[in-house]
């Protein structure tokens, strides 16, 4: 990169700079400074509403941190590095390429602060919801001062282009690369079918049995486990009454007898099943999806079910029974807290409801067991779930570009269509009502959310999710379409087949303006899924 020579307010030029080609910069006049200074009043602000605007920052902060929690904080902060180190990517590769940086600021809107490092001005802005490098000369529709016109973007080679496009998911796929070694070498990662307990339903049998979060779970009824799929099975076909329970506790084998519980699942069709339980002594309410239909209506898990649809209940066929009654999707249960307290709570679980026969129940849901690798294991481990995750996220990105795919999230969720289910058989326990969540977009919002639930669990799981969400960015920026990174290589690309084509060494330029419908309607299906997707992640919840 070559070196700038000013020139004196009386004109005089240094010759060696020109003879270099360096870059010729004229010192504005006072009028000028003073004319840019009235401009910026109003983005940049006195140093009173500077300071105004980080006060609210850190307020917007302190907040987030009090109504979420400090994994939520943790996970915010981690996004904001992650997109900081993407356009990091983008400025080391640019300033290497000799392009001229005019700013690289953390945040949109208005300036909280901001210093000038030789040609660049870095800072900060009042909404951390991103960053950004300016690159001057990025297409041939940006209007550049002659003397600059060598140092931008459009005037480099292919490649130091292609470099400068593809370096922010560089960036992302080396940041996943480094998560995922860090969690298999040294935090460890899920092995295999092992699993442990990681919660206890309120008043199941398990809990009253004396199961404790962490045990590891591998036998039952006199059978080894291997996983907790074939743990349900067993569970499924047992009979309620005493079964021999078999947990790894602090490295010693456990035998612990528990009475299992007798349930039935309240089945509706908007993805969202209830769980009933009799524990030989009363009837419980039993889970139901954090974000669902019962949780928004005040069911609480554990507490005495009374009533269902006003006629006392006592036993799970009286529970059956009484929902027979329920009109279409809609029915009430009241319960009774542990002091005594009654409350009745509308649900609505779709057009119908039904419920299943009466199974065993135990009450315990899984959580891996962690266990760390070799450095060449590690490393294997790696690659290969880099590999995966990548081809997945491909996929996942052809689907939501498919027009069908586009339409029906924005027609189901303008007109409030409820996700295909059936009152015929239980949705999986794993599935809640924003089931749609691994089916649908989901926006920064629901990310967060995601990676605060994740963090809850344990620290491996945080850290594969950002690797994973690492992965899927970086695939995602490189969209062969703009305003995507993706689509500035694809230009960079046909730019250089014309110069093949007319065996020429004289740079062409792509007509980018001929492009715009194009980017219009890219930017226009992002806006519209994006505010959607925001508006189901805050009203319906999220989950993997």
């Amino acid at each position: 990169m070559s070196d700038s020579t000013s020139v004196e307010p009386d004109g005089s030029q240094a010759e060696t700079a020109s003879q270099a080609g360096a870059t010729v910069l004229v010192e504005p006049t006072e009028a000028e400074v003073q004319q840019e200074r009235q401009d910026l009043a109003g983005v940049v602000g006195s140093p009173w509403s500077r300071g105004l605007r980080l006060v609210g920052l850190v307020a917007v902060v302190v907040l987030l941190g009090m109504r979420q929690g400090l994994s939520m904080l943790v996970v915010v902060a981690a996004i904001v590095i992650m997109i900081f180190l993407h356009e990091l990517g983008h400025f080391i590769m640019a300033r290497r390429a000799g392009m001229l940086v005019t700013e690289f600021f953390i945040g949109f809107g208005p300036r909280i602060f901001s210093f000038r490092r030789g040609e660049t001005e870095y800072g900060l802005k009042v909404i951390p919801a991103g960053a950004y490098v300016k690159i001057i000369g990025m297409s041939n529709m940006e209007e550049v001062d002659p003397a600059l016109e060598s140092r931008t973007y459009r005037q480099k080679s292919c490649s130091q282009r292609v470099g400068v496009a593809v370096a922010g998911s560089t960036m992302h796929f080396l940041i996943a690369f480094v998560l995922l070694f860090i969690q298999f070498a040294f935090i460890g990662g899920p092995d295999g079918g092992r699993w442990q307990v990681g919660e206890l339903t309120e008043g199941g049998a398990a809990q009253q049995a004396g199961v404790l979060t962490g045990d590891e779970v591998v036998g039952f009824n006199g059978s080894e486990i291997s996983s907790f799929d074939e743990f349900r099975t067993q569970v499924s076909a047992a009979d309620a009454g005493k079964v021999d329970f078999e947990v790894l506790r602090d490295g010693q084998r456990v035998v612990i007898p528990i009475d299992l519980s007798t349930r039935v699942k309240i089945i509706g069709t908007v993805g969202e099943d209830i769980d009933v339980l009799d524990n030989g002594d009363q009837i419980l309410v039993g889970g139901s999806p954090a974000n669902g239909a019962a949780a928004t209506a005040g069911l609480i898990e554990g507490s005495t079910l009374v009533q269902v649809n006003g006629v006392d209940v006592n036993s799970l066929d009286q529970v059956k029974s009484a929902m027979a009654d329920s009109a279409d999707g809609e029915f009430t249960l009241t319960t009774q807290s542990p002091d005594g307290v009654s409350s009745t709570a509308t649900i609505d679980l779709g057009s119908e409801v039904a419920t299943t026969q009466p199974t065993a129940f135990v009450g315990v849901g899984q959580q891996a067991v962690l266990e760390t690798q070799s450095v060449p294991a590690a490393a294997w481990s790696t690659v290969t779930t880099f590999s995966r995750t990548a081809q997945a996220s491909i996929v996942g990105v052809g689907k939501f570009f498919w027009p069908p795919n586009i339409y029906a999230f924005v027609s189901s969720t303008i007109t409030g269509d409820a996700p295909e289910d059936s009152t015929t058989t239980a949705t999986a326990a794993e599935d809640t009502p924003a089931g749609a969540s691994a089916n649908r977009p989901i926006s920064i919002i629901g990310v967060a959310m995601l990676g605060r639930d994740l963090s809850s669990e344990n620290i491996s799981n945080l850290i594969q999710f950002l690797a994973l969400l690492n992965i899927f960015i970086g695939i995602f920026n490189l969209i062969p379409l703009l305003p995507f990174d993706g689509g500035h290589v694809v230009i960079a690309l046909y730019e250089r087949f014309q110069e093949k084509r007319k065996r020429t060494d004289q740079r062409y330029l792509a007509d980018v303006s001929r492009m715009a419908p194009v980017v219009y309607v890219v930017i226009s299906v992002l806006a519209v899924v994006g505010i959607l997707a925001m508006f189901l992640d805050i009203t319906k919840g999220v989950s993997m």
